[in-house]
């Protein structure tokens, strides 16, 4: 932005007089006052960008947690085969429960 000097403002009085000064210094700072907002309008797309930005973030990690929670629900469900296979004790020749069958009599 220019700036004018005192001598300027003099020279400007001089040639326009008052309503020339009083528009000259109404255009300067109208000229302020758009730099001002263009500043604004750059900060504010800026700010925009970073919200659509943490928009993609929030899907991203819902994607991610819904995936995780169907790989806690497989484990969990794993986990609780491997405790009744545990239970049954079906793999472990050494310590495999000896299953009789009983039959029943029939009397007559």
């Amino acid at each position: 932005m220019e700036s004018y000097g005192f001598i300027g403002i003099l020279k400007i009085l001089g040639d326009f007089g008052i309503l020339g000064l009083v528009i000259f210094l109404w255009w300067q700072d109208s000229r302020r006052f758009q730099t001002i907002l263009d500043q604004y309008k750059k900060d504010m797309d800026e700010q925009r960008a970073m919200y659509q930005a943490n928009v993609s973030l929030v899907k991203d990690y819902h994607s991610v947690a819904s995936d995780l929670r169907e790989v806690v629900i497989l484990n969990t469900r794993n986990m609780q085969l491997m405790a009744d296979e545990i239970r049954q004790n079906e793999y472990c020749p050494m310590l495999r429960v000896k299953k009789e069958k009983v039959l029943m009599e029939v009397t007559k």
